[in-house]
């Protein structure tokens, strides 16, 4: 997946050059993609006053997500096979009233707890794609290059500044606190699209999202890996 991805984005630094060599279109296609992100499990370390940073698994619950896609072709696009300029963007978010799950090992015992927080991730990319045309009724595409993201991790209590968990080696306390980061990471992106007519096309795809956010005021280092599964929607603009 990694060395599918590094050639991707290579191409995409390419193309300006290349484009200069070949017909563009002058046609973007916009593709709308609505669907949830599901991010692997981690384990991370409470960022506390007490300073022992004690291990913590995190299970964090399926975010909503919404974004769109912008394919520039070069070439024709109506060749078996089209192949271009991918940009585009997404945000993932949980809101204040989910909860973040976890638990805390201490001298041989275990203690499971839930606190409210919330999660945002926001990406924007560019890199490239190839799209294969099945005929005039359906396309099946890959994408992929690198991304900047940016994370956020709120931590809230509304009822009490501090929520205590209490384990064999003493009491933790979980400040309200929040905590952001923002860093340089990849996408790849794959699926499949079914003709509508006059230049509209419907489907389902996969998109995933890498790199290591620093959540340094909660959970610590994050390793993101958050894989998308989405209804989308394409025209030509």
């Amino acid at each position: 997946m990694k060395v599918f991805v590094v050639a991707l984005a290579a191409m995409a630094l390419c193309s300006p050059v290349a484009a200069d060599q070949v017909f563009h279109k002058g046609e973007d296609r916009v593709q709308v993609f609505l669907g949830v992100m599901d991010l692997n499990d981690q384990t991370g370390e409470l960022q506390n006053d007490n300073g022992n940073n004690d291990p913590v698994e995190i299970d964090f619950s399926e975010l909503p997500t919404i974004g769109l896609e912008v394919e520039t072709p070069y070439g024709s696009r109506d060749s078996g096979l089209e192949y271009g300029i991918n940009a585009g963007g997404g945000i993932s978010w949980k809101g204040d009233d989910t909860k973040f799950a976890g638990k805390v090992a201490g001298s041989g015992s275990t203690v499971f707890f839930r606190i409210d927080n919330s999660v945002t991730i926001v990406e924007a990319h560019i890199g490239g794609y190839i799209r294969a045309h099945l005929g005039k009724t359906a396309d099946v595409y890959l994408g992929g290059g690198p991304a900047v993201i940016f994370g956020s991790h709120d931590v809230e209590d509304e009822e009490e500044e501090e929520v205590p968990v209490t384990t064999a080696n003493g009491t933790i306390i979980l400040k309200e606190s929040d905590s952001s980061d923002i860093i340089l990471g990849y996408y790849a992106r794959a699926g499949i699209e079914f003709d509508l007519g006059s230049g509209a096309q419907w489907g389902l795809g996969v998109r995933y999202l890498g790199g290591e956010l620093d959540f340094d005021d909660t959970v610590g280092k994050f390793d993101l890996e958050g894989v998308q599964v989405l209804l989308t929607y394409s025209a030509w603009f």
